[in-house]
């Protein structure tokens, strides 16, 4: 598929995401994309007077297929492109659908944020053939890969056994994730004044510690009066708390949260426990009807011999 090429099944939406300082090459490659069939929005087109720039960022964020950052050494400085770049992340590992795709404008050392992300090196390129190169890359990832075939069984045709469920060590809060704490709306409606904190996870937990968490967290062991069953749920290793306040948090949510937290672990631990217990009980009653069958073969093949 040569760069210029666009199937009309692939349009994506896309986010532009950089510095004012790099707005020409961003609303050239927009326009590029924008002609190949794709929806991108960026902030001169979409924004009105009167918009909330918070709420209508992140609205958009959450919606479109990929988030395209133009790194920058004016990007890498700015606290507002940087925050756009961790509501993307968060929503990359939260959800199926979103992808940040970094293209280096300049010499200049990625963001702590997209340190493993495979870049586009852009030095030297037209606005135009970085648009045709996103465009290959995004209609690529938007065609269904063929799936691998079935694994081969084993020559007596039993699976292997599932290895032992261990799981690795319990999951701590590390801090809060600063870049992505929203801002209130502060208009004089009620709860206007409350706002997002996203705590960081030791690690991404999967779905079961997950769900068991946001049970605990509405349901803790000991909670104060400004305690919000609903407003917790867990976006890929973070931990996230809606209609709140940073101040909150310090005087009454972080003692709550840790009582959670350390019930999720022992919750999960204790079913950790009881699947291993089950698979050493299935594993030690296939052993013994092998070792039976082996016996009976043993016996008739004696059998068939003295004949």
């Amino acid at each position: 598929m040569s760069p210029a090429t666009h199937n009309p099944e692939l349009a994506a939406t896309v986010f532009a995401s950089y510095s004012h300082a790099d707005r020409e090459v961003a609303r050239r490659v927009a326009a590029r994309l924008t002609e190949l069939g794709h929806r991108v929005w960026i902030d001169e087109g979409e924004l009105r007077l009167g918009d909330s720039l918070v709420d209508a960022i992140a609205g958009a964020i959450a919606q479109v297929d990929f988030l395209v950052a133009f790194v920058s050494p004016a990007s890498a400085a700015s606290e507002w492109c940087q925050k756009e770049i961790s509501l993307a992340m968060t929503g990359e590992i939260g959800r199926e659908g979103i992808t940040v795709i970094p293209v280096r404008l300049d010499r200049v050392q990625m963001p702590v944020t997209l340190a493993d992300k495979l870049y586009l090196d852009a030095s030297g390129l037209t606005a135009q053939a970085i648009a045709d190169r996103l465009n290959v890359d995004i209609q690529r990832r938007l065609t269904p890969s063929s799936p691998l075939p079935p694994r081969r069984q084993r020559a007596n045709n039993r699976p292997p056994a599932d290895p032992p469920w261990n799981p690795p060590r319990p999951i701590q809060l590390v801090g809060i994730d600063e870049a992505a704490v929203t801002s209130p709306r502060n208009d004089g409606t009620k709860g206007s004044a409350l706002y997002t904190v996203p705590f960081i996870l030791s690690r991404q937990p999967d779905s079961t510690w997950a769900q068991l968490m946001v049970n605990n967290w509405d349901r803790p062991p000991s909670f104060t009066t400004m305690h919000r069953p609903g407003n917790g749920r867990v976006q890929g290793d973070r931990f996230v708390l809606t209609g709140t306040t940073i101040e909150e948090v310090e005087r009454y949510h972080l003692e709550t949260l840790q009582l959670a937290l350390q019930e999720t672990n022992r919750q999960y631990e204790e079913i950790a426990a009881r699947s291993r217990a089950e698979q050493a009980r299935q594993e030690a009653s296939e052993a013994e009807h092998a070792a039976n069958v082996t016996d009976v073969l043993d016996r008739l093949e004696d059998r068939f011999r003295s004949q």
